[in-house]
């Protein structure tokens, strides 16, 4: 009789699992169906260590995770692991627009009520992004949409409508919001732009929405700048390859003219003091000083280990900037398309001595102030110039030279878990 209930039990047991087995392999099946042909899933990267609260933690990068903590209110894990995922959501932005500008149409952070990577195409969405998302920590949060117009077409849009505005002698500032989909201009009074188009019988290319701001960027300048410069805030320390001659960034439109302790800083080079959507200029410092690759972010001494070009930084990125009259304070990018070349960070204040001060994430230099400007609500915004500028324009490398650029750090830490959001990616 006891051998009989044994034999039983090993029947089922074997029964259940068999059952169990069919479901499992039901489900792959039906995740395999996401796309139209299933990719191999890649070996899983082991995950590298990364500071957390419970290790000591870089002061620059906990003063920035503190600061973004508050404001989305997560912890400081959360906002460290969300901080470092974005060198790879700049690289992503980056391959997008390089790869795919055909169909591409944006890209942006979202932070509330959940963390998650907006992805949009005009379509194909998901067959463009399997390649991507390959050995990647960003599949889990990635969320995909459809729009009806590129990012290359909103851009030539936007060229032809500043350009229009321009000719006509309207005042004018211009971006892409990647949130509707469209080009917008920014002027002070639309119906005397609309006046204007209608007596040269000329009309903004589709896609370009009109909007009113009650101030549009004006340059801030004409204060001293404490521990910087005469009038303005030096950004980063740069190098002359050619020269081995070393100095510091500040804006274009400041001063020639600038001093630091009291000691001249003989002007190189820069774009005219008249200011304009390109806006830096440099000044020799290591005639009387040792020049490092240092910014003072308000609390520390902060090194600079590299830099984060325009084309890999992300709307809705987290950045943070220091100035000499309004000190330091972080906020999302909300374009990176500001006429054309520039960044814009809305729900941020600069003032008049804050031009030329470094934007910045953890160690990574992203920056340099131009720009005050008003939303048509009244809500404050800063405008920088990326570091580009520095490099394109005049030709010099942000210290250290040694270190590569566009990334920061070690790699993010692997995804809290998998929520119902997870996509089979790989």
């Amino acid at each position: 009789m006891m051998h009989s209930k044994t034999e039983n039990t090993v029947l089922f047991v074997l029964a259940c699992l068999t059952i169990l087995i069919s479901f499992s392999l039901q489900g792959t099946t039906q995740a395999a169906r996401l796309f139209d042909s299933p990719i191999p899933r890649q070996p899983t990267p082991q995950p590298t260590p990364i500071p957390t609260t419970t290790s000591p933690i870089p002061s620059a990068l906990a003063m920035d995770a503190k600061a973004y903590a508050a404001v989305m209110g997560v912890d400081m894990d959360e906002a460290i692991r969300r901080l470092y995922l974005q060198n790879e959501i700049g690289e992503l932005t980056k391959q997008l627009f390089e790869n795919e500008g055909n169909t591409f149409t944006g890209l942006w952070i979202q932070h509330k009520p959940h963390y998650r990577i907006m992805i949009s195409f005009t379509h194909d969405g998901a067959a463009t992004l399997r390649s991507y998302m390959r050995n990647t920590s960003l599949a889990d949060i990635v969320e995909l949409h459809e729009t009806t117009v590129t990012f290359r077409d909103l851009e030539a849009a936007r060229s032809e409508a500043a350009h229009i505005a321009h000719e006509l002698g309207v005042r004018a500032s211009s971006a892409i919001n990647v949130f509707t989909n469209q080009a917008e201009l920014y002027v002070l009074d639309p119906g005397a732009l609309d006046e204007k188009l209608g007596r040269a019988k000329i009309q903004l290319p589709n896609h370009v929405e009109v909007i009113q701001f009650t101030e549009l960027p004006r340059e801030v300048t004409d204060i001293f700048g404490g521990k910087a410069l005469t009038s303005c805030t030096s950004g980063f320390s740069v190098l002359d390859r050619s020269t081995g001659i070393r100095g510091v960034t500040t804006a274009g439109h400041c001063s020639n003219s600038q001093s630091y302790n009291g000691v001249n800083l003989p002007f190189m080079s820069g774009t005219p003091d008249t200011g304009g959507i390109y806006d830096i200029q440099w000044h020799r410092g290591d005639q009387a000083f040792t020049v490092r690759n240092l910014i003072w972010d308000g609390t520390y001494n902060r090194y600079i280990y590299g830099v984060k070009f325009r084309a890999s930084q992300s709307v809705g990125e987290w950045v943070c900037k220091y100035g000499k009259t309004t000190g330091y304070a972080c906020g999302t990018i909300a374009t990176t398309s500001q006429d054309g070349v520039n960044i814009r960070v809305d729900n941020m204040t600069v003032q008049g001595g804050d031009s030329g001060g470094p934007w910045f994430w953890n160690n990574t230099a992203y920056g340099t102030t131009i720009s005050a400007c008003s939303l048509g609500d009244g809500t404050p915004c800063a405008i920088y110039g990326p570091v580009d500028q520095i490099y394109n324009i005049l030709g010099l490398v942000v210290l250290p030279v040694k270190v590569s650029v566009t990334t920061s750090g070690p790699p993010p830490p692997a995804a809290r878990g998998c929520s119902s959001r997870c996509r089979g990616w790989s």
